[in-house]
């Protein structure tokens, strides 16, 4: 039995992680949840009922399972209120499975403010959040964690000297005025504190001397990672496997025997800002987009759209140390007589075969595209593998020569129960090098 499942995004994020760890995480003990904010939005259909998590993870919703959110992760507590409420509200309990890490540091009025400023100023599509000024403020030394809370006159003064220092940005650099009281927010955060600090301890603790599988929820997608993304045009933390250590606390070593499993749509979107090699601007983006329902469960923004980049993806499995992948959505590409995907990238004249570093360079290239069959069938919803079409089996056996990794997993639709295994795990081989 596996123990230790890892859950990642393997392009720009939206790629259907929610319903596949909703769907996976029946069977672990445990679900974390370790880098970004509500930022991210998993969206999953239960029954009759449509959750869309931004912070909590998603294996709460099994009534077996503990969630945990780490201290990778920044929390704004309105949302977290309301996605707790909703829960109740819909049956499900969650008292006493519920862990937050004291370490987390939290989302406040301000830093949205600050948000919406620099996107104004210079905008990359963010979701107005206030995620990469909460980041901006734990890596300036300036954040404020769940544990500065227990000591109430302290986190007083900091939210006073942070509220300072942002009219500061407003009126000096931006030329703009600001509505924030101290004493509101002091006392609005405090509230919400003071009703879930039962859920507040030491989460990395908790996690290693636990005795129970665990699955780890990873948040938007590995093109959006900090350091390993289409920077700048990235989100604030790291949401490839880089995230995990300093995301959880755990050690490297903890996850030396975990399988790392790649979730990918069967074509690529992107919302907001950035480069986006396949991107399609025509008909056929516009049909990608309303076949596969393509707007942002956070911003509900339209997002972008295009044919499946293997190149990007080759590289996701490559940062990830991906096991193998889970494919979604492979019945919006039903309609298509012909599937384009792309093999390399041409720049400058000359072709390549490898994701680039740079932003701009990825700006300027054209992708070189390969032309696969389409089988025009409908696979929404098949159950045995039989029932794929030949031309499909053609195309996720294309993707896997590719990228080097099996594709182990369909999702053949939104809800629980549409899924399709083509294959069990690999065997994890355990190697230092």
């Amino acid at each position: 039995m596996v123990r230790k499942l890892v859950i990642l995004g393997a392009q720009w994020g939206d790629e259907g992680k929610g319903k596949i760890v909703d769907l996976l995480s029946e069977n672990f003990e445990i679900t974390v949840r370790y880098q970004g904010g509500s930022n991210a939005g998993h969206t999953v259909l239960v029954n009759n009922s449509k959750f869309i998590l931004h912070i909590l993870p998603t294996g709460i919703l099994h009534s077996h399972v503990t969630g945990v959110i780490a201290q990778g992760m920044v929390v704004d507590l309105d949302v977290l209120d309301s996605e707790l409420t909703d829960l109740e509200k819909k049956g499900i309990l969650y008292r006493n499975r519920l862990y937050i890490s004291d370490r987390v540091h939290l989302v406040m009025p301000y830093h949205k403010l600050l948000d919406r400023l620099f996107e104004k100023k210079k905008g990359i599509g963010t979701t107005l959040r206030g995620i990469g000024p909460a980041y901006m403020f734990k890596f300036g030394r300036k954040g404020i964690r769940m544990v500065d809370l227990e000591d109430e006159k302290r986190f007083h003064s900091l939210v006073e000297e942070n509220v300072a220092f942002v009219k500061d940005i407003c009126e000096k650099v931006f030329c703009e005025s600001h509505d924030l009281d101290v004493e509101k927010i002091f006392e609005n955060t405090l509230v919400k504190y003071y009703k879930y600090k039962d859920m507040v301890c030491d989460v990395s603790r908790f996690l290693l001397e636990a005795e129970k599988s665990m699955l780890f929820e990873g948040a938007q997608g590995t093109m959006l990672d900090v350091d390993m993304g289409t920077y700048p045009y990235v989100t604030s933390s790291n949401s490839s496997a880089l995230g995990l250590s300093n995301g959880t606390g755990l050690p490297p070593k903890f996850f030396a025997d975990a399988y790392m499993i790649g979730v990918a749509k069967a074509y690529t979107t992107r919302v907001g800002g950035g480069p986006f090699p396949t991107e399609l601007t025509g008909e056929e983006g516009e049909k990608l987009r309303i076949a596969g329902g393509e707007y942002g469960s956070t911003t509900g923004r339209p997002r972008r759209c295009g044919w499946l980049d293997l190149v990007a993806l080759k590289y996701a499995v490559r940062v990830n140390s991906l096991d193998g992948l889970i494919l979604t959505k492979l019945d919006v590409l039903d309609s298509f007589e012909e599937i384009k995907v792309c093999v390399a990238y041409e720049y400058e004249g000359s072709k390549i075969d490898y994701f680039p570093s740079s932003a701009e360079t990825l700006k300027r290239i054209e992708p070189v595209y390969e032309t696969l069959k389409g089988w025009l069938k409908n696979t929404k919803g098949i159950k045995t593998p039989k029932d794929l079409p030949a031309e499909a089996e053609n195309y996720i056996r294309f993707i896997e020569e590719f990228t080097g990794v099996p594709v182990i997993m369909l999702s053949t639709g939104p809800r629980r129960e549409e899924f399709l295994w083509l294959r069990e795990l690999p065997v994890k081989e355990v190697k230092f090098l």
